[in-house]
């Protein structure tokens, strides 16, 4: 009997021990976290943040990596085929291409009903890959055309364009020789060519779909694809109201033409209003993309908008330390400190209302941020995003007609896929 009990008394002591190591296994965790820059001010942005939560979780160990956009995806598919992936990671567009590889962990089990419910549901979908939710939606964008309230006024503009007449229009009242020597010295628009976005907005504006049915490839080689692209190439060279690409050879040189009041409108990401506004002392303003002619409001009032979100990695050692970091964040309180400090705006409304009171250049894309029009994830997104430049700049210099650049974007695409 006492044989019995000792090896009773051994056998739930090895219990205890055993769920006690299993309840305290992720004490002294050490995350990784990657993230690519939206300010220049990242890394001291995250270190602060990492300060507020090690001071409810003084056992949890997190490391920021600052990874540079131009090599995200190449350094984070690397990593994860080393079975070395970041515990915790900054997913856009292309995080299919992790999850279809199995390289993202479910939060299925992580996020309960409450959490959900800060979220629209377009925001959840996004962020889902085969059912399952792959990350917490953190960031939300969309696009404005910035200008400079002070041109408008010399030029006897009084209202902003809302039509794709209209804006030809206006860039075209705006695209003036100022000193009388025959050469054009102010534009009424500009293009970053390293956006890749905003020329698609014509293509999608006239009735044109950015993806085929299988996400594998582009949606838009058809008569509405070509419309969307003609007009662009009629503002860029038939009309020659754009800042021509060969007058600058970097994007610092093309922003200085906006800056210096030789460029009127610039379409871009919302959160671009803070380096602006940091960049120059223009009289700075905003207004919703002008409208296309598409016949369904959905394309017609299209504007690159997008989801940026937090996701763990399944090769985490520690995935419930990883999670409270995660949930630490997405807290309104605590992500209005960064999404405010670079110009973002929430997928949850409740961190919205703690931002940007009385600014009226974020109140612009703030109404259109409550209908957000997120395009779908694909695997193939990175592909897309390089070639969209390829496609714009041969429309730009003249090299291909707009059918030309579109087919050739589609067989590129088609082989990359391998369909």
């Amino acid at each position: 009997m006492k044989r019995k009990l000792a090896m009773c008394l051994c056998a739930s002591m090895l219990a205890g021990l055993l769920s006690g190591a299993a309840v305290n296994a992720e004490e002294g965790a050490k995350l990784t976290f990657w993230k690519s820059p939206h300010s220049d001010r990242e890394d001291e942005i995250w270190a602060a943040v990492i300060e507020e939560f090690n001071k409810e979780n003084p056992d949890i160990e997190v490391e920021f990596l600052n990874v540079a956009w131009d090599s995200v995806v190449e350094k984070t598919t690397a990593a994860f085929a080393a079975g070395s992936g970041p515990d915790i990671s900054f997913q856009t567009e292309q995080f299919p291409l992790y999850a279809k590889n199995g390289y993202i962990l479910s939060l299925e089990d992580y996020v309960d009903e409450d959490k959900r419910a800060g979220y629209p549901e377009s925001a959840l979908e996004y962020c889902s890959y085969d059912g399952q939710l792959m990350g917490i939606p953190f960031v939300a964008l969309n696009s404005v055309m910035f200008y400079n309230k002070d041109m408008f006024a010399e030029a006897g503009i009084e209202s902003v364009p809302t039509t794709w007449d209209e804006l030809f229009e206006t860039a075209k009242a705006l695209t003036q020789d100022t000193d009388g020597d025959g050469e054009t010295d102010q534009w009424g628009m500009m293009f970053e060519m390293d956006d890749y976005w905003q020329p698609l907005t014509y293509i999608i504006q006239a009735g044109a779909d950015q993806w085929n049915e299988n996400l594998t490839n582009i949606g838009f080689n058809n008569e509405q694809g070509i419309e969307g692209l003609e007009f662009f190439n009629k503002l860029y060279n038939e009309e020659k109201v754009v800042l021509p690409l060969e007058m600058y050879t970097s994007k610092e040189e093309e922003r200085a033409y906006f800056y210096n009041g030789q460029v009127a409108m610039f379409p871009q990401q919302i959160q671009y209003a803070n380096t602006i506004r940091e960049a120059s002392d223009i009289n700075l303003g905003a207004f919703a993309l002008p409208s296309g002619p598409a016949e369904d409001a959905a394309h017609a009032n299209w504007n690159f908008a997008n989801i940026g979100m937090l996701s763990i990695s399944s090769q985490t050692k520690y995935p419930d330390a990883a999670w409270k970091f995660v949930e630490f964040v997405t807290r309104p309180e605590i992500e209005k400190t960064y999404l405010s400090e670079v110009g973002f705006f929430s997928p949850q409304m409740a961190t919205n209302e703690l931002m940007y009171e009385g600014d009226e250049i974020m109140a612009v894309a703030a109404e259109m941020i409550k209908q957000l029009q997120v395009s779908p994830a694909s695997d193939y997104a990175n592909a897309m995003l390089q070639n969209l430049k390829t496609m714009y700049e041969s429309v730009a210099r003249g090299a291909a007609s707009p059918a030309d650049a579109i087919a050739e974007m589609e067989n590129t695409m088609r082989a990359i896929s391998g369909e």
